[in-house]
């Protein structure tokens, strides 16, 4: 006999196409039988129906992350973390190295994350003597918070077989002192080919997805969208990791790779399978393609040169024709196409592949994405709303990185990542966080998405704020409708899986700034707790 469960005596945020609210859930098995007031679902009371009091605290969809890495975020638990409040220095990172290379086996790799020059005292990056000074005996990568920038020793550089006569990659830059040697700094391409090279074996990234998704779990996030690490290997890892429960949520796996993400989507473009392969636990999702850099780097491609630097408008990796190339003929032949696309110049760029692959080979639904989508203005936006784009905007951005936006960008803040006008245009605009490039708490992404402000606390495009209605429904409903699963899962609706998170609180009666407090009692994915809090009233 199915389980049933009767939640009552709650705020019940269904995420429905009116954003309605309700009091009461039933559900059976992995499915939502009924959502109505309390008096309604207790009529369904019978002796397999366990009865839980939700006392006026928040239900919701489970949200869905529409943008992370898991892979990278499982890894960089594995490796030192610069965002730790005990480095605040070059010097507290280099003292952090040293004790791992004590007890790391030569020629291993030793990996830090999260690197921000500007956090630190010194303001800038550690040196490849720096580094060398640690150990000589490993490698040693830097990942800056971006995901696009790294430092590196001269170890890391004798395996990526970079020195003085080392040409720059396309869509990247090796950075060289005066007499050209290199000095570990690596810029977008060259930082992904390194990192390619730094890579983790099977064992550690089926560790390293175990302690993701119990992370993911505890901030209730149900469904994921990968946005891919390293390449067909992490994905075959990824499937397993998935089918074997080691990965709690449903999965959605983007098909790309940091490193040389084109010869993944060609391969997987002549490989006979396409976009929605699987089932609710793991299905394929878009192919995906890099086309600028980091919006915080900054290295974002844009139309008009930097507020910062008149001569700066970023990098991009690949020419109007290459992407059409390779994105068109995966579109013919049923893929979903998505690419990294931050500055304006990138969106636009992608906007006319997109057009182009419809206009050649029309297909109904295509439902083709940007990924991030970060200086997204109101022409870029009328070509979205044209063209049927889904964009994956990252709030959370502007509270970590809003005030190097200000200063790189100046006026083009106000569309940045433009909730309030994707709304007005009628474009579903799935929140994501890109993790581990910021938190991958839903709450701080919707806490940023109702205020645009930075951590300074200054206003960052003001005027695309939102409510809090539409910010939950854009981080649950839309996110599946951006994966093509709108009618299983997204919101609180009879027929659709069981995805839910109870909150400790009542949002709708919550101040905005009292929303960070907010955590999550427990989280359910098909009809089964995976998670509880010590509040918790509901048994795992």
């Amino acid at each position: 006999m199915e389980k049933q469960y009767l939640f009552v005596d709650g705020e019940v945020i269904t995420a429905n196409s009116k954003n309605q609210v309700a009091e009461a859930v039933a559900v059976k098995g992995n499915k939502i039988i009924a959502v109505g007031s309390t008096d309604e679902i207790l009529k369904l009371k019978d002796k397999n129906s366990e009865l839980v009091h939700l006392n006026g605290k928040t239900l919701l969809p489970g949200f869905i992350d529409s943008h992370l890495h898991i892979t990278v975020y499982g890894t960089n638990t594995l490796s030192i973390s610069c965002k730790s409040e005990s480095i605040q220095s070059i010097e507290d990172l280099l003292d952090e190295l040293k004790v791992r290379a004590e007890y790391t086996p030569k020629g291993e790799w030793i990996r830090a994350w999260g690197y921000l020059e500007d956090k630190m005292m010194e303001k800038r990056y550690p040196t490849k003597e720096e580094l060398d000074s640690v150990t000589k005996d490993h490698p040693i990568l830097i990942c800056r918070a971006c995901g696009h920038i790294s430092i590196v020793n001269s170890y890391a550089l004798r395996l990526g077989k970079i020195d003085a006569h080392t040409p720059d990659p396309e869509g990247g830059k090796i950075g060289r002192n005066h007499n050209g040697e290199p000095t570990g700094l690596l810029i977008e391409n060259a930082h992904m080919k390194m990192f390619s090279i730094a890579k983790f074996s099977d064992k550690e990234l089926t560790e390293a997805h175990k302690i993701a998704s119990e992370h993911f779990a505890a901030k209730g996030i149900t469904s994921i969208h990968d946005a891919t690490g390293y390449g067909l290997n992490n994905l075959r890892v990824l499937q397993a990791d998935s089918q074997n429960g080691v990965i709690k949520q449903r999965v959605y796996a983007m098909v790309g790779a940091l490193n040389n993400a084109q010869a993944v989507v060609k391969h997987m473009t002549n490989s006979g399978i396409f976009t929605g392969l699987g089932g609710d636990k793991f299905r394929l999702g878009p192919v995906k393609l890099f086309l600028d850099g980091s919006s915080s780097g900054p290295t974002v491609w844009t139309r008009e040169p930097y507020t910062s630097d008149p001569e700066n408008y970023g990098i991009h990796y690949f020419s109007q024709e290459e992407v059409d190339e390779l994105l068109i003929p995966a579109h013919e032949k049923g893929w979903q196409i998505t690419a990294h696309a931050q500055g304006d110049a990138a969106i636009e760029m992608l906007l006319h592949t997109i057009e182009k692959a419809n206009r050649l080979h029309p297909r109904l639904n295509a439902r083709h994405r940007i990924e991030h989508a970060g200086i997204a203005k109101p022409d870029l936006i009328q070509r979205m709303k044209e063209l049927g784009v889904v964009p994956t905007p990252n709030p959370a951005f502007v509270y970590e990185y809003g005030d190097g936006y200000i200063k790189n960008y100046g006026e083009r803040v106000n569309h940045m990542y433009p909730l309030a006008d994707y709304l007005e245009a009628g474009i579903p605009a799935a929140i994501a966080s890109d993790c581990p490039v910021t938190d991958f708490s839903p709450i701080r992404g919707i806490h940023a998405a109702l205020t645009r402000r930075s951590q300074s606390g200054k206003a960052v495009g003001e005027n695309q704020r939102i409510s809090l209605l539409e910010a939950i429904r854009m981080y649950t409903y839309n996110g599946a409708y951006a994966s093509f699963e709108e009618n299983v899962k997204g919101s609180i609706e009879p027929g659709k899986l069981a995805d839910l998170v109870l909150l400790d609180r009542s949002l709708l009666n919550s101040e905005i700034d009292e929303l960070l407090d907010t955590q999550v009692e427990w989280t359910m994915i098909d009809g089964k707790i995976v998670y509880t809090s010590a509040k918790a009233e509901i048994e795992a």
